[in-house]
């Protein structure tokens, strides 16, 4: 029987990077190709004919057939599909908080993504006027509107950043029986932050023939969120876990599954798909 290993040792930090950056990598596309879909699908309600590759939806209508309800819809859709995919995620995170698997890492990746996409959506979103900010647009909202919009994306984010600070320094169950200032830098590094920059250095390699509003500047509130989370748990008291031995191998399937779904994407992607309704 192999004895347990969950030394702070430079191999045991790179497993935990990437098991980490791979559960970033299927949450990441994941996300965007969810929030996709439902915008391709809300199509349908106004026949609108589309196309779609690896990056984005083409609609193929003349300027003139959009309409307030269509507009509305149809960019509401995706954001608030991601919203809904958050929220069960992170139902499906608390549901394994006392397991060691590593399933957990792709619900606590998927929550963060999804609610940094639909809070940032609001704030960011609305002020430069893409992706949901073409609703506000069309809904004319002044000026003042605008901000309070803003603010709750704003606010969104803070509040998701509080909330997920638990989940963070839980899914260090995974790995070791207790989180205190002796395993924390170790931890947060090599399951958190250098799987975040890993993650979406992969990202924008992926989009980086057609890289769009969401996927250049998305990394900022991502960032910010997590370093909050970061001096958060650095400054909270130490936290135990079971006393279940616990051994720090890699996870074969979230490793694979995250080639498969960023090679296979991208290459049968490569060309559009025309859907007409």
């Amino acid at each position: 029987m192999t004895a347990p290993n969950n030394k702070l040792s430079t191999a045991n930090f790179w497993i935990i990077t990437i098991n980490s950056s791979a559960a970033f990598i299927i949450a990441y596309l994941l996300v965007f190709y969810v929030s996709m879909g439902v915008t391709i699908l809300s199509t349908a309600m106004f026949d609108f004919n589309v196309s779609f590759d690896y990056s984005q939806v083409y609609y193929q209508i003349q300027d003139y057939k959009w309409t307030h309800d269509s507009v509305k819809l149809i960019f509401s859709a995706g954001p608030i599909m991601v919203f809904i995919l958050g929220i069960i995620s992170l139902v499906g995170f608390f549901g394994l908080r006392e397991e060691m698997s590593r399933l957990k890492l792709l619900f606590l990746w998927v929550t963060l993504i999804s609610f940094n996409q639909t809070f940032g959506n609001l704030m960011i979103g609305n002020i430069f006027k893409t992706g949901v900010g073409h609703v506000f647009n069309w809904m004319y909202f002044s000026d003042t509107a605008k901000m309070v919009v803003a603010l709750i994306g704003f606010f969104g984010l803070v509040t998701t950043a509080f909330i997920m600070r638990q989940p963070v320094g839980e899914s260090g169950n995974i790995y070791f029986n207790k989180l205190d200032e002796n395993n924390f830098p170790f931890f947060i590094i090599s399951q958190i932050i250098l799987p975040f920059v890993v993650g979406y250095g992969l990202i924008l390699a992926y989009f980086s023939q057609s890289l769009l509003f969401q996927e250049r500047f998305a990394w900022i509130s991502l960032s910010v969120m997590l370093l909050f989370i970061f001096i958060s748990l650095n400054r909270s008291d130490s936290m135990y876990f079971d006393e279940e031995e616990r051994s720090i191998t890699y996870s074969k399937f979230l490793i694979i599954f995250a080639v498969i779904l960023y090679v296979g994407l991208r290459f049968f992607l490569r060309e559009q798909v025309y859907i007409q309704w």
